[in-house]
């Protein structure tokens, strides 16, 4: 559990160090870290539309507790029975995975994980987190079922399952993941993995059908003494869209780097050492790369903090794709470059594009990307400016 809190801590995924794993991004997380008291109106976290609210204009029907179940700050207890306490994620910012700004596009991928454990004492019938278009009602219920108390699922008026000697009253890391697809979607659960994205076999599997959804609500209810469940850690996220690959690397395992000054493999894929960072600068991209819908973005890590940088775009790929030595680096991609702006790297050494990657192309162009960086600090070889690894994308409509 203990890779499971710092995550939760963060408000990050645990992102791979190695090139071909997969990234996964968060789409909202929430720790509930509040002072003890209402949740009502509050808003922190990352990545929502709003503040929490309940319904019917109750005062209020979730209190925060410290400590919370990752022994980081505070938790969310349900205090009113069947009244429940919402929160909508920002979806805006998300149309590969959504549609008509409701989260279950066909074809995407939603993981969705949290802490719970029912009240002390309490003899609550169930207890969850749902999922709701806002204002139709609830699609899908992820938690324990009425009258269950093992952790499952439950389609509202339909199907349900649980997990075969799980217990509401241990404190439990629930890992969702909700695969749709025309048609039925495909659930599967696992409770208390070793990972946040696990890939053993789920401890649970089942169709259930074809939804989308835009709101989170708390809830739970039917007791007889002690009323409450506790959530922790709520988080979405999704893979990384990976609109192209990396290439033309600084491990030595193609072109050498100018000064024998090849990365440590600690960045990942990546272009040659730099003077603050032995892994070098690396490159990657995340978006929709088509010429009607660009959403690429650029992300370079592990260069000089608070230096200036070009994001640039070239027909080709120097070298056969090997790059050839330039400055402190290799140049990776040349031949009719467009500049796509100067970005300063910030305080962690890591730079973000701001300008279309894909502006003037037509769906079936081929370019290659890099991120020409400022490295006067340490520089290895003298020239005191470095490149990260290339990038290739092919366009589509």
């Amino acid at each position: 559990m203990t890779t499971r809190l710092l995550g939760a801590a963060l408000g990050t995924t645990l992102l791979a160090s190695f090139a071909g794993a997969q990234v996964y991004d968060t789409v909202c997380f929430e720790s509930f870290d509040y002072p003890a008291g209402s949740l009502q109106g509050q808003g922190g976290g990352t990545g929502w539309a709003n503040t929490w609210w309940s319904n019917g204009g109750t005062p209020q029907s979730a209190d925060v507790l410290v400590p919370g179940l990752d022994a980081i700050g505070g938790c969310a207890r349900d205090v009113l029975e069947n009244v429940g306490s919402y929160r909508v994620p920002d979806s805006g910012a998300w149309p590969a995975i959504t549609e008509n700004l409701q989260f279950g596009a066909d074809g995407a991928e939603i993981w969705i994980d949290f802490l719970a454990v029912r009240a002390p004492l309490g003899d609550d019938e169930y207890g969850g987190v749902s999922l709701n278009l806002q204002f139709v009602g609830e699609k899908l219920f992820l938690g324990s079922p009425f009258q269950t108390y093992e952790w499952g699922y439950q389609v509202p008026g339909g199907a349900s399952g649980t997990v075969a000697g799980s217990s509401v009253d241990v404190p439990t890391h629930l890992v969702y993941r909700i695969q749709f697809q025309p048609g039925d979607e495909q659930l599967s659960l696992w409770v208390n993995p070793a990972s946040d994205h696990p890939t053993t076999t789920p401890d649970l599997t089942a169709p259930v059908p074809d939804m989308r959804w835009n709101e989170f609500r708390l809830q739970s209810g039917v007791f007889t003494s002690v009323h409450g469940y506790d959530f922790d850690a709520l988080r979405v996220t999704t893979p990384r869209l990976e609109p192209g690959f990396a290439f033309c690397f600084g491990d030595g395992a193609g072109t050498a780097c100018p000064c024998g000054n090849n990365n440590d493999g600690s960045n990942g894929a990546a272009g040659c050492a730099n003077g603050v960072n032995p892994g070098g600068g690396a490159m990657t991209a995340a978006g929709d790369a088509s010429v009607s819908a660009d959403t690429v973005v650029f992300t370079a890590t592990g260069v000089q903090p608070n230096q200036p940088g070009l994001f640039f775009r070239a027909d080709n790929a120097v070298n056969s794709g090997l790059g050839n030595a330039f400055g402190d680096g290799l140049r990776c991609a040349g031949g009719n470059v467009i500049r796509l702006g100067t970005v300063f790297a910030d305080g962690s050494g890591t730079a973000v594009s701001t300008s279309s990657a894909g502006a003037g192309l037509s769906a079936g162009d081929v370019k290659r990307y890099q991120y020409w960086y400022r490295n006067p600090a340490g520089t290895p070889c003298g020239a005191a400016f470095n490149l990260t690894n290339g990038y290739e994308i092919t366009w589509g409509m």
